[in-house]
């Protein structure tokens, strides 16, 4: 009867150590990783945060942090609609020739009397042009349409440009171009046209432009600036009354305001 009153207090000694390390053991067995079908996939516990019940909780981050957004795509306007490399546009606006303004017509050597005439036009012009954006440099070919009075003023070249794109909503240009000019229905000075036969004019000019190009669609975009083109041209022609052909130059300037609706598809 002794043995069992000592062997009966043990036992209740025992017990109540065995049920406190029980729920030790639980917390501190291995966790099986999720299978995600790859090895790099298992996450690395980032915090372990204990409540005060005794409850363990394990919080994990995903190794996959967001990509960083296109240094060049600093506004969703911007990166929805300017970004395309072939731009298609047309242009229009009203132009003012001074086709005498740096260099007249000298016609006192050739027909006498006070002939060296000043000749200011102005009147519409549109144009045309395609070409290639790249992120800040674009290049293309472009095409006028000056219709003046009493002459048109035809002009076709190449055109470069910069565009800055780092200002959001409204994006700055600079333009510079290269161009042929000739004119239509008559010579750059009327009065050639009445002692000259067989008249031609031909020469060259230089453009430099700005403005601000304002975002409309994804692939639609608008421009509003100006132009200042120096124009030179050379006039020929086979005079009757002395039996000999004629040469002669002008130098002028051409200011024109442009507005640009412009398509880039691609």
């Amino acid at each position: 009867m002794a043995r069992l009153i000592i062997v009966l207090g043990t036992a209740l000694l025992v017990a109540p150590g065995v049920e406190a390390q029980e729920p030790a053991s639980e917390v501190g067995a291995p966790t099986e990783a999720p299978d995600s079908g790859t090895a790099d996939a298992v996450a690395e516990p980032a915090t372990v945060e204990e409540s005060s019940a005794g409850e363990v909780s394990i919080a994990y981050e995903d190794e996959l942090a967001p990509e960083e957004g296109d240094p060049d795509c600093l506004t969703k306007v911007y990166c929805k609609v300017v970004k395309g490399m072939l731009w298609i546009e047309g242009t229009f606006g009203p132009a003012k020739f001074n086709a005498t303004k740096f260099r007249t017509i000298n016609l006192l050597e050739d027909f006498g009397g006070n002939l060296s005439p000043k000749v200011v036009v102005s009147g519409p012009e549109f144009g045309a042009a395609i070409g290639a954006q790249l992120k800040l440099f674009s290049i293309g070919a472009r095409f006028k349409y000056a219709k003046f009075d009493p002459f048109d003023l035809l002009t076709v070249g190449i055109d470069m440009g910069f565009l800055v794109k780092r200002v959001p909503f409204a994006h700055p240009y600079a333009r510079l171009g290269l161009y042929y000019n000739t004119t239509r229905g008559g010579t750059v000075s009327p009065v050639l046209d009445q002692l000259l036969e067989d008249t031609k004019t031909n020469g060259g000019g230089v453009s430099i432009g700005a403005g601000v190009r304002v975002p409309v669609i994804k692939w639609l975009s608008v421009a509003i600036g100006f132009d200042y083109t120096f124009v030179a041209l050379y006039v020929t022609g086979f005079d009757p009354i002395e039996n000999e052909d004629f040469g002669n130059g002008t130098i002028g300037g051409e200011i024109s305001g442009t507005f640009t609706l412009t398509v880039h598809p691609i």
